[in-house]
């Protein structure tokens, strides 16, 4: 069996439930999937189903590690402030072991850096492949590099999300959730994601039994502070997969203003329009489609911004329309199937470069 390392920084939660499927999947395909990275989330609720150790960047440890697996192909899922990538992928490429890059394409929270931009494409001209997230990437590649390109769709492994039976209005009743209609959001609560634009929206008095609820680790000091608690709840961390889902499938509309991620993959899978602004975002946005399963603001227009969830909440129509457009173009498009085939669309294209190599 040929063996594929993967070298991550921290791996996050719902990274360790999409391992869990590529480690199954892979074996089919001949494949052993090992992971070394430099930290687990502590609150990780999956059990690991791969190979995985935890060890501290070190550049002469992570060596000898790789020369004790001796593996087929290594993927290199890390930053370009984690150090240890660029004295890594310098001696995988003396040793003529074949390097995946899995990236971005670019920094997407600063594309206007030239250095970031000369670093990244340095990186893809010294990999044998590059993995990207979704298609709107490519056009940060240059063209020499493009070839090496597959795309992995970014997904949440929808297999591990449990049925929850409880309507709607059980789940108000059990969580203590007063409000007639919620508007979500989930995710770690930094700048960048603009939670202060929708506790703008909810200062306002007159809401119409229309409440907030707010989920995730408060990163960004003074945000919560600002909140009307009449009409807005901050639940904090939730990492209880149960609890978490019921609180997606009670709500009716998910909106994070800033970059928002594989949060609008799990809004999607429960049929929540997601509404945002159109900034600086991640991948995931080319599952939204505006005027589809969402919309898409003028970026910082926080008027727009509560006209069309307020659109969206008020009529109940567009919203079901919305709703089932929002679960077909996330099954379709933002499947972990479509995630792993990119994966090994990628490998098939490096199966024998180390027998020629050697």
């Amino acid at each position: 069996m040929k063996k594929l390392l993967l070298i991550s920084n921290k791996v996050f939660h719902y990274r360790v439930s999409i391992y869990n499927y590529f480690a199954r999947n892979f074996k089919e395909y001949g494949w052993e999937f090992i992971v070394r990275s430099n930290e687990l989330q502590k609150d990780n609720p999956y059990h690991i189903q791969f190979d995985f150790k935890e060890i501290p960047f070190n550049f002469f440890i992570y060596k000898k590690e790789i020369e004790d697996i001796n593996p087929d192909v290594v993927i290199i899922f890390l930053h370009l402030k984690d150090i240890i990538m660029w004295s890594l992928i310098h001696w995988l490429k003396i040793k003529k072991i074949p390097i995946v890059y899995w990236n971005h394409g670019i920094n997407l929270q600063d594309p206007q850096n030239k250095l970031k931009y000369f670093l990244f494409n340095y990186l893809h001209t010294l990999s044998n492949a590059i993995i990207l997230y979704s298609e709107n990437e490519m056009k940060y590649i240059k063209k020499k590099n493009r070839h090496k390109v597959s795309i992995a769709n970014n997904a949440i492994n929808f297999e591990d999300i449990p049925e929850i039976k409880e309507s709607k209005e059980q789940i108000k009743k059990e969580l203590d959730i007063q409000f007639e209609k919620v508007v979500l959001f989930v995710g770690r609560i930094q700048e960048y994601k603009k939670l202060h634009h929708l506790i703008e929206i909810f200062n306002e008095k007159n809401t119409k039994g229309i409440g907030l609820v707010i989920v995730g680790q408060c990163l960004y000091k003074g945000t919560l502070e600002k909140m009307n608690k009449d009409n807005t709840m901050y639940l904090g961390e939730i990492y209880d997969q149960v609890k978490i889902n019921k609180i997606y499938k009670m709500a009716d509309v998910f909106s994070m203003p800033g970059v928002i991620g594989l949060s609008l993959n799990h809004a999607f899978y429960w049929g929540l329009p997601v509404v945002t602004e159109n900034g600086i975002n991640s991948p995931e946005i080319c599952y939204l489609k505006n005027g589809y399963n969402g919309f898409i603001v003028q970026n910082n227009d926080v008027i727009e911004l509560k006209n069309k969830i307020s659109l969206l909440l008020e009529n109940d129509a567009k919203r079901l329309e919305f709703s089932n457009n929002a679960r077909k173009e996330i099954f379709s498009n933002g499947s972990i199937i479509n995630m792993f085939n990119g994966f090994i669309n990628c490998l098939n294209t490096l199966t024998e470069f180390r027998n020629k190599t050697q």
